[in-house]
């Protein structure tokens, strides 16, 4: 694929990585389907049906009465401000929290980081007055489905295929040693998310197909000594074009609190109240935006370079393999040229030597020690040279002639 449809795509993605961050769960408050930390021991839990399963059972539909919320009561506004990404500090998004809860954190940059999942990240909490009690947005992720990826796209490869799949993951690095007690699916999430989308972001490629999934994993680990119950969710984005797949998720939300104390409730309340503000949105997007095409360019350039190296490269080579061909055809033809030049020259000496013999009336005969003997056509058939002195030579035509101090000599022409 060429760097502009690569960028094409990559630019869809920063649209639904933006629109996912700043709408994880805002907007409207989901149907409260059984997602109740229930209070019990570490044993009960891991032994009560559908623990660890799907939506049905299980912790998700026991008893809310056994909750004992911490700091749950009146909501307050607060901000999630981007301190240094736009030269002033701006707020990114708002949303409300226990009127007792501290927060802490915000937006950070990192212009260089190549998938633009990691450019912008939003690392914000609200920790309730117990100290263990914490709402926390963490960061999003974008990633190459495994066995589908292209090397052009910088995005990490990972085999998520659900949102349970990613969840669990999450749970694993963010959580080491945790236990997955039970997941649900979130489909009034997801469908919030797909609609903010669709408003916001460009519409879909020929032939890309895109599908919103959203899921709440519960788990429990001890944290500080305590034991600690945790609601991990979020909406992912599943897109493919052609066989490429790709997933992206903008923002987790998670919510702790000590074994018997998480109020599901109180997580409603204040992921509904999450909205992203339009300006900050707008800048965050065009600077994303801009730090994707630089790094597209870079890679065509790099690209180019190294394309225009290697056919110089071929190119040298095949002038040098085109010079040795003609270096090696001139070869040739000058020693046809010479041996047709020799053979002329041979066949002219034959030609002038024969010419001679017949002015003299004479035939040439091989002689002794490599000399030539020549014979009067007028005198005898054979030619015989002496063995003892080589300056003698007759003819004869007696056929029984057998001279023992002579050897007969062959005609040369």
């Amino acid at each position: 694929m060429d760097g502009t449809g690569t960028t094409h795509r990559i630019g869809w993605k920063l649209a639904m990585l933006l629109v996912l961050a700043a709408s994880a769960c805002g907007g409207g408050t989901p149907a409260a389907d059984g997602i109740v930390e229930a209070g019990v021991a570490d044993a009960d839990l891991d032994a009560a049906p559908g623990a660890g399963g799907g939506s049905d059972g299980g912790m998700w539909s026991t008893a809310e009465a056994a909750l004992s919320p911490a700091g749950s009561g009146r909501l307050v506004p607060a901000e999630v401000v981007d301190e240094s990404g736009f030269g002033q500090p701006m707020v990114a998004v708002r949303l409300q929290v226990p009127a007792d809860w501290r927060t802490a954190g915000g937006v950070r940059w990192n212009d260089g980081a190549d998938c633009f999942s990691g450019q912008v990240r939003a690392a914000w909490a609200a920790v309730g007055p117990d100290g263990a009690s914490v709402f926390e947005l963490l960061p999003g992720y974008v990633w190459q489905l495994q066995g589908t990826e292209i090397p052009t796209d910088p995005c990490p490869v990972a085999s998520y295929r659900s949102a349970r799949e990613f969840l669990e993951a999450v749970a694993q690095q963010a959580r080491p040693g945790s236990r997955v007690l039970d997941y649900s699916d979130w489909p009034e999430l997801a469908d919030r998310v797909e609609e903010k989308a669709r408003r916001n972001a460009e519409p879909p490629a020929q032939g890309q197909q895109r599908r919103y999934e959203a899921g709440r994993l519960l788990i429990a680990y001890r944290a500080d000594g305590v034991d600690t119950r945790e609601v991990l969710a979020a909406a992912v984005a599943f897109w493919s074009l052609q066989r490429k797949r790709d997933g992206s998720v903008g923002q987790v939300l998670a919510y702790r609190a000590p074994n018997g104390r998480l109020d599901f409730d109180l997580l409603e309340r204040i992921a509904g109240s999450i909205e992203e503000d339009p300006q900050w949105f707008a800048l965050a997007r065009d600077r994303v935006k801009g730090n994707v095409e630089r790094y597209f360019a870079a890679q065509r350039r790099d690209i180019d370079a190294w394309h225009a190296r290697r056919m110089a490269e071929i190119n040298a080579r095949g002038e040098a393999d085109r010079a040795a061909i003609r270096m090696g055809a001139m070869r040739d033809v000058a020693a046809i040229r010479s041996q047709t030049h020799a053979n002329t020259m041979a066949t002219n000496d034959r030609i002038h030597a024969r010419t001679i013999d017949g002015i003299y009336e004479r035939n040439a005969y091989a002689g002794l020690h490599g000399g030539t003997v020549y014979g009067s056509i007028h005198g005898g058939s054979r030619v015989f040279q002496s063995t003892t002195d080589p300056n003698q030579a007759w003819s004869t035509d007696d056929p029984y002639a057998d001279p023992s101090n002579a050897v007969e000599l062959e005609r040369a022409r």
